[in-house]
């Protein structure tokens, strides 16, 4: 029997590993401490940080009593700003951490709704950290022996909407008229799902690729705890809580259920539904009886595609962004549509009939900040050309002449309104906003003396507002309790296009500047956005939610409703008194000390037995707030060959990282009775360099591997064996810009290129000379997530290097993988799959290699179940065609090569709620009478 519970330990770890994000390690960092949290934040940031500070006892104070638990530490806060999109996440692995993104939300994308964006984000983080935190009964008392063990945090092992939904519906206040359970643009989602039918619970526990993705656990999740409080009472989903914290036996979704509500959650799923169709027919019925406004359809990419502009009355440009390719820029014109160039995913446009495309879009400014920056697209030649680097600039619009550019600039959560020059440099400063208010969508007048914009101000939530130039000054357009975004200019300059919530569903309305008049101009089921229209006699464009996400509308002779919301500009102030969380006592800021949080916090006992040896230990990992600093460590003593064993790996952010292990390799003789125990030590170090980009990436890696192995325990009459060594310094250059779509079964696009060179001549080792290797792997799209894959290998090898070795099927897989894909081994990689033949066959061994992979990769469907307990499920199948052939060989060239072909089909399957991977069947057929065979295999991940 041979039972290693490292293995399970450290496969478990890594599912977590991934939240353990750095932020930058070159800034100086600092630390102040209020009573229930430290909270981190670089240089310029100590306001905000005091602001954190304020708002998480605040939550505390609100939520603590509520979800019935007092962290036995203090929860960590770090205050980042090394991204330009507004998010935050929390983790409770070694101990309590939550990272909080500084920048503002900058759109109508579910997180829009709030009076301080600061406190609803801590809210809803916290949620988390008190939900998954909170252990009772017999998962406390492991805890309480083995520490902050990941196997006895209950919470965690729930499904997403479980989880994400308990935090959106506390970080939801219906009196103050903030959080995404009662936002509009959920409302106008759960809507769609009825009409389209609501998903199954067995579809909504997985991690989904088709619409609404990433927003569904929120969307479902929310609608799920209003269900279980208006039905159950209030507090019935505390309750819930409270039951399952004790649980020591993960995924019991459903005895959890019975136990507090008297069904399982397939029977309230039933019960669920009902109460979303009484919530939401009546008004569906009711708004589509009054008649609809809406424009016909003119894209179905669906997803994300908006962003729409234009330069005359019938000439549009958008970006289409849906699931199955990249994202690019679109032009119509006169009914006829062309593909102009790629751009990011979220990239937003501003166009010029003379001066071109102005494209923002987020990019890599370094290893480890990522920036909204500013590109222009000629519109002739289609060719791109980055203007700033690092510039941080959100949101921009072309001059009326197009000789300049209108950026606004967000550094530290404030917002700058700046005049740049065709270069992107800045010219002048035009006006400065305070800590809280957030500039966004802005919009050049062709009559070019203002700007529009979609602004946030405390007390008075998103309102439009115009910039005077000649001033230097905001007047607002409207100024009331709604939600209006995405304003535009139309009549050249004396009318003002926008959207609005304020009829409960999100409708284009018109606002004339020389009456001050406003008009809703569409009724549409849903919702719509963006919208833009040269002149009221033109048709209206504007992007459409549906089913399958938002595509671009046209409306042809948009009407004037006359409804009850219509309305005039208030003469009054309707700015809102908010209560900012009060002001809490901190400690003075000192220096960030790493070792105050890296220590470990728990620890797992294991037992590894077999014939051959017999070992007890112990695992443990830590890491530090920051993420910059991670370790892991076991430790064992092996009781049938008296000596210990284990290992110890370290590493600082994604630039350095060093391991040790000691292990035990058995030797056997002739007739397989025991020979030998020889200790094996390694070191491993690796240091590596990055070039990141959004679409590619360079990566300069540097890596040295020593081993040594020598006897320790021989049976009686064997005799002495050789100390032997084996120790290689490498360096590789990997280059990368493969694209991987929402819906994709395979990489799709671009290539994957790997250059290395080793030697073994720099140390002691049994082997001599370098080895140089090649590694291309080519994709290639065919449309309608057909992939053709190639794959190229030559390696290189003087004197005597340790041998390639071609054969077998795993393709380099990982266990880990299943959790986290991680970077292939890099040096000392020897062994290559050649499918339809064995592994270690001496034809297929030696100091040179060729290889060469070529496959169809076909889709099958989106199949989207799965089961609640035990919490497995498939997401979706596809399959493969492909031959392939190789050589190894100690000549100049190869006598012979040897080739197969065969077939897979795969499954990316669903575990734990979360986690997907590709498990791959397969037969494969090798041609070589001698050595080929047909052979029938299963392994996890992808082939390359």
């Amino acid at each position: 029997m041979f039972f290693n519970i490292r293995i399970i330990f450290f496969f478990v770890f890594s599912i977590f590993s991934s939240l353990v994000h750095a932020v930058d390690p070159r800034l100086n960092w600092n630390t102040i401490e209020s009573e229930h949290f430290y909270i981190h934040y670089a240089d310029g940031y100590l306001s905000r940080a005091q602001k954190t500070a304020n708002a998480a006892e605040q939550a505390h104070k609100n939520l603590q009593p509520i979800l019935n638990w007092q962290p036995h530490d203090k929860t960590h806060l770090v205050v980042s700003d090394e991204s330009d999109s507004a998010n935050g996440y929390a983790t409770v692995l070694n101990f309590n951490r939550s990272v909080l993104f500084v920048a503002p939300p900058n759109s109508v994308n579910g997180i829009e709704d709030f009076d301080d964006w600061l406190e609803t984000l801590i809210t809803h983080e916290y949620v988390h950290i008190l939900h998954l935190d909170k252990t009772s009964g017999a998962a406390e008392s492991v805890q309480q022996m083995l520490g902050r063990q990941f196997l006895f945090f209950p919470n965690i092992y729930q499904p997403g909407w479980l989880i994400e939904g308990l935090a959106t519906y506390y970080e939801t206040d219906i009196q103050k008229g903030i959080g995404r359970g009662q936002s509009s643009l959920f409302k106008m989602m759960m809507r769609s799902e009825i009409e389209n039918g609501i998903k199954p619970v067995d579809q909504v526990n997985l991690p989904v690729l088709s619409w609404p993705l990433g927003s569904m656990p929120y969307l479902y999740g929310v609608h799920y705890y209003q269900f279980i409080e208006e039905v159950y009472g209030d507090k019935t989903s505390a309750t819930l809580i409270e039951n399952y914290s004790d649980n020591i036996i993960p995924f019991r979704i459903n005895s959890n259920a019975e136990q507090v509500l008297g069904k399982n959650i397939e029977e309230l799923w039933d019960a669920f539904s009902n109460w979303l169709n009484q919530r939401y027919l009546p008004e569906i019925k009711e708004h589509r009886q009054k008649g609809l406004y809406e424009g016909e359809k003119l894209t179905n990419v669906g997803y994300s595609t908006e962003s729409i502009d234009l330069t005359n009355s019938d000439e549009i440009y958008y970006v289409a962004n849906g699931a199955f390719e990249h994202a690019y820029l679109m032009h119509r014109v006169d009914g006829v549509t062309k593909t102009l160039s790629e751009v990011h995913t979220g990239a937003k446009i501003n166009t010029h009939s003379e001066a071109g495309v102005l494209v923002i879009q987020n990019e890599f400014c370094d290893e480890y900040n990522i920036n909204s920056d500013l590109y222009i697209i000629d519109k002739v030649e289609n060719k791109t050309r980055r203007l700033t680097e690092c510039g941080r600039y959100r949101s921009a619009s072309w001059s009326a002449d197009g000789k300049f550019i209108y950026a606004v600039k967000v550094d530290k959560g404030i917002s700058y309104l700046e005049l740049l020059n065709l270069q992107g440099e800045k010219i002048k400063d035009l006006w400065q906003g305070n800590k809280t208010d957030i500039v966004t969508q802005l919009k050049s007048s062709p009559l070019g003396d203002a700007l529009i914009a979609a602004i946030f101000r405390t007390g008075k939530g998103w309102n439009i507002e115009e910039f005077d130039l000649k001033l230097a000054s905001w007047n607002s357009i409207t100024n009331d309790k709604y939600i209006d975004m995405y304003p535009s200019y139309s009549d050249g300059g004396k009318s003002i296009l926008f959207s609005s919530e304020r009829s409960g569903r999100y409708q284009i309305y018109r606002f004339q500047k020389a009456n001050k008049s406003f008009k809703q101009i569409t009724r549409v089921a849903s919702g719509a956005f963006d919208a833009v229209q040269f002149d009221q006699h033109s048709a209206l464009y504007y992007a459409g939610y549906n089913t399958n996400g938002r595509d671009i509308y046209r409306l042809d002779n948009p009407p004037n409703l006359t409804t009850k919301y219509d309305f005039e500009i208030p003469d009054i102030n309707l700015e809102k008194s908010i209560e900012s969380a009060p002001a809490v006592e901190t400690s003075l800021p000192e220096n960030y000390f790493a070792l105050s949080s890296l220590y470990p916090r728990g620890w797992f006992p294991f037992w590894s037995l077999n014939n051959d040896r017999n070992e007890l230990g112990f695992s443990t990992a830590a890491n530090d707030a920051l993420g910059v600093h991670n370790y892991f460590l076991t430790l064992a003593y092996d009781n049938s060959n008296k000596w210990f064993s284990g290992s110890v790996n370290y590493a600082y952010a994604n630039r350095f990282s060093i391991g040790y292990q000691r292990s035990t390799d058995i030797l056997r003789d002739n007739t397989g009775a025991f020979a030998v125990a020889r200790n094996v030590d390694d070191v491993f170090l690796s240091i590596g360099m990055s070039d990141p980009g959004i679409e590619e990436n360079i990566r300069y890696q540097m890596g040295v591997v020593a081993s040594q192995s020598s006897d320790g325990r021989r049976a009686d009459g064997i005799p002495a064996q050789l100390e032997s060594k084996d120790n290689l310094v490498g360096a590789a250059l990997i280059f990368n810009n493969t694209q991987n779509y929402i819906r994709s079964i395979s990489l799709s696009d671009g290539r994957n290129v790997r250059l290395l060179a080793e030697t073994s001549e720099f140390f002691e080792s049994p082997f001599s000379g370098e080895v140089y290797t090649m590694d291309w792997r080519e994709y290639v799209s065919l449309g309608k997530q057909n992939v053709l894959a190639l794959r190229l290998v030559q390696g290189w090898g003087t004197d005597q290097p340790k041998p390639f070795r071609l054969g077998g099927e795993d393709n380099d897989f990982n266990v880990l993988d299943f959790i986290n894909p991680i970077s292939e081994p890099l040096f000392d990689k020897r062994d290559y799959a050649l499918r339809g033949y064995a592994e270690g066959l001496p034809q297929l061994s030696g100091n040179k290699m060729q290889l060469a992979s070529l496959e169809w990769r076909f889709p099958g469907s989106l199949i989207e179940r799965g089961l609640m307990s035990p919490p497995v499920g498939i997401i979706q199948w596809s399959g493969s065609v492909f031959v392939e052939a190789g050589a190894a060989y100690n000549s100049s060239s190869p006598n012979q090569y040897y080739s197969s072909a065969g077939a897979e089909l795969q499954a990316d399957i669903n575990l734990f709620y979360g986690l997907t991977s590709r498990m791959r069947l397969g037969f494969a057929n090798g041609f070589d009478s001698e050595i080929g065979e047909g052979r029938v295999y299963f392994s996890l991940g992808s082939s390359f």
